[in-house]
């Protein structure tokens, strides 16, 4: 069974941004013609970095639709990503997914084919791909130069990061890395100062020695994000994920350890040891936007190490309403079936979202400026499950008639109402996303100076005809179509975004 709205809608601490409880506008509200998309996004400075401008972002605007993957060694045992923090797992025995023990939990890798992967993502319309190449749980799927790491190199003899990087650019894809800050293999992580031990399943207790600990886990951090940048050529997409510390406050609080910034402070308590600190030409240390700006200096990068971010994150299944994202970039992000990680309990029972599903989150971030990267948890030997890649390959098949309303497309030129009408246009053509609870046969848009001279179904390409009716333009003729989301494609007289 395939269902299509199973994401649990609570806000949870990783929806940081959510933009939650803002009301419906009327169409009639915004301008004639107007152009919103990023129109008051004013790139500022923090910490000595400078957001990118509009036009270095606008690649994710115009590609809309990503694959987001988690797959690490919680995909062993299919519990999702956070196993070893929900389960209570010690490091040490947490070690032992990552080794053939005979065991239906080991994390085998063995069906790993980043270029299936890639290919599932240009069926379903993706133009982009975001691996996480290090979650919570601290096990890199590269080859981390830290002595302290744990890779896929040392379990495994293979750099998944390296293969995945390959995989996308040979498909034509844009190559996107998530990498956690956090890391649950340190006791440190819960008590930076080593006097304050905040509350962990793991047992760890306040001791002085956790500051030196936490130190070892910040130097291993800033090894891993140099590597990241440095060895696998252009990186386009990076989703920092858990700035904070022991759980506790936000990104931005934790800044005064991470040290997320153009520079490292050399009055830091927590100082990175000389091998792995990179300088600029003034010999002042780089802190992690610092190094990651250096060497991929056009890559999109988010908020959750403590700097600003390019672009923010509305995160969780639920639905995206309100008006148009116009004065930030916003990426939603969900997961497709119960946990991020690979979910055997939601996939074995049917708690996959569906095509239908997908083509409504999609279309609510097209009509108000925003993107969707969409995630799945492959399985333990590297699958993405079947039931997942049917949602997605059926997704691929409606944008591969209705991409034109999606793809370089801006939010606009006016306001969506919830559950109803949106709108998002490219040029002279305004495309009107007709959802679930307005079916039959017509529609309105409000009248102005500009003329429509052509309107049509996307789909079956269908004319409408129309006719003013004081403030309102109203088509008729819009047929039934096999999604409840339908598509119709006004022309106007004139570049209506």
């Amino acid at each position: 069974m395939i269902i299509s709205n199973l994401m649990d809608p609570t806000i949870t601490r990783r929806t940081v941004l959510q933009l939650m409880g803002l009301a419906a506008i009327s169409p009639s509200c915004l301008a004639e013609g107007a152009k919103l998309s990023l129109a008051t996004r004013n790139p500022v400075m923090d910490q000595g970095i400078r957001q990118l401008s509009n036009q270095d972002v606008s690649w994710l605007l115009d590609e809309k639709f990503g694959m987001f993957i988690h797959w690490g060694l919680y995909a062993g045992r299919g519990h999702g990503e956070w196993m070893m923090h929900s389960e209570a797992i010690s490091p040490e025995k947490y070690r032992q997914f990552a080794f053939d023990n005979n065991s239906d939990e080991y994390f085998a890798a063995d069906k790993f084919d980043p270029s299936a992967w890639a290919s599932l993502a240009k069926q379903a319309g993706m133009r982009w791909m975001c691996l996480t190449a290090r979650h919570h749980d601290g096990f890199c799927l590269f080859n981390s130069p830290h002595p302290n790491a744990f890779s896929s190199q040392q379990s495994h003899g293979r750099d998944f990061v390296d293969e995945y990087v390959k995989a996308c650019r040979a498909s034509g894809l844009r190559v996107g890395l998530y990498f956690s800050p956090i890391n649950w293999r340190y006791p440190g992580y819960y008590d930076v100062s080593g006097t304050d031990c905040k509350p962990n399943p793991f047992g760890y207790k306040t001791d002085p020695s956790h500051k030196e600990n936490a130190r070892l886990m910040k130097e291993e951090n800033y090894a891993n994000v140099h590597w990241l940048m440095t060895k696998y050529g252009k990186i386009d997409h990076v989703f920092w994920d858990g700035g904070w510390l022991g759980e506790q406050g936000s990104d931005a609080d934790a800044a005064y350890f991470n040290e997320p910034g153009l520079h490292m402070s050399p009055e830091n308590q927590w100082q990175i040891a000389p091998p792995y600190v990179e300088y600029d030409a003034q010999h002042r240390p780089l802190g992690i936007m610092g190094v990651t700006r250096r060497h991929q200096p056009k890559a999109v990068v988010n908020p959750r190490y403590g700097w600003v971010g390019d672009y923010k994150d509305e995160e969780g299944g639920a639905e995206v309403k309100g008006p148009i994202r116009d004065k930030d970039l916003f990426q939603k992000c969900m997961t497709t079936a119960g946990a991020w990680g690979y979910d055997r309990g939601a996939i074995e029972s049917g708690h996959v979202i569906s095509p239908e599903a997908i083509v409504e989150m999609l279309v609510n971030c097209v009509v108000r400026g925003m993107v969707l990267l969409l995630n799945v948890g492959p399985d333990r030997h590297g699958v993405i499950p079947a039931e997942v890649a049917n949602s997605l390959t059926a997704t691929g098949k409606w944008l591969s008639q209705a991409g034109e309303s999606v793809y370089k497309t801006r939010g606009g030129p006016w306001q969506p109402e919830d559950r109803r009408i949106g709108y998002c246009s490219h040029k002279n053509k305004v495309y009107v996303h007709l959802m679930k609870e307005l079916q039959g046969p017509e529609f309105s848009v409000p009248a102005g100076s500009y003329r429509p001279m052509a309107a049509r179904d996307l789909i079956s390409g269908t004319k409408l005809t129309w006719e003013t009716s004081g403030e309102w333009i109203i088509f008729k003729g819009m047929p039934a179509g096999a999604m409840p989301n339908r598509v119709a494609v006004i022309e106007f007289d004139r570049n209506m975004n």
